[in-house]
């Protein structure tokens, strides 16, 4: 008797202990107001989630509800192990992801038909993945990651992998001087994802760097009016593909 009671609570409240796992790290903001709100999922760059915070009042005066998850704490990553980001971490740091998108459709305050994304460097990769899986309603990358390894070469093919005729619309912003992620490997990527059937946007910046949203940066200079366009397109974007 004993041990049926053992296997019925092993094999029965096994998959509830599995569902109540906890989510990674996130920051969530709404705007004011008593109603359902348009979502962004904000990723930040290799810099760490401290670079997305900045942006979350942009798009909370814009109208949507932010979710801003740190997708490198419980993995320990840093910005100088950053590209195990889209290699060893990668798989799992999909479905963390997935887990969020869950989380934000259960939110009585969001609006789940109308959930977007934005990523900025690192976390362009992953609004790749969340658009070319067709998991949000459209994203934007922003100086986004599109060559995830190092070396002359293309032989790691994400983030164009995640893209087929099935994913939803994703606005690349680049600018033609970055010199993190270069504009050649950009257009490499950006073919072979039409290539793929992907619905891609694309906007280049004449003699613009990498992050160029970055105002404390030793790296790279800020560029208000690049910033300031970044966001504009982005928003009408997004309120482009809303449901």
């Amino acid at each position: 008797m004993q041990k049926i009671l053992v296997f019925f609570l092993a094999f029965f409240l096994a998959p509830i202990f599995l569902l109540s796992s906890e989510p990674i790290y996130h920051k969530v903001q709404y705007p004011s107001g008593d109603k359902k709100f348009p979502a962004v999922i904000l990723l930040h760059t290799s810099g760490g989630f401290k670079t997305v915070r900045k942006q979350i009042p942009k798009y909370i005066k814009n109208g949507f509800a932010v979710y801003a998850p740190d997708f490198f704490k419980k993995h320990g990553i840093s910005s100088s192990n950053r590209m195990e980001t889209f290699d060893e971490y990668r798989e799992p740091i999909e479905k963390e992801l997935l887990e969020i998108v869950a989380l934000m459709k259960k939110d009585p305050k969001i609006d789940k038909n109308n959930i977007f994304t934005a990523g900025f460097s690192n976390g362009g990769f992953w609004a790749c993945f969340l658009t070319g899986k067709g998991v949000v309603n459209a994203g934007a990358s922003h100086y986004g990651v599109w060559k995830a390894n190092f070396g002359p070469d293309m032989t790691n093919e994400y983030p164009m992998e995640y893209f087929s005729k099935n994913s939803t619309p994703l606005l690349a912003l680049h600018g033609d001087s970055d010199s993190t992620q270069k504009i050649d490997f950009a257009h490499d990527a950006w073919s072979d994802i039409k290539d793929r059937g992907g619905k891609l946007v694309i906007h280049v910046y004449e003699n613009i760097d990498h992050a160029w949203d970055a105002q404390r940066s030793r790296k790279y200079e800020y560029d208000e009016k690049t910033d300031k366009d970044a966001l504009k397109r982005t928003v009408r974007f997004f309120r482009k593909h809303s449901k």
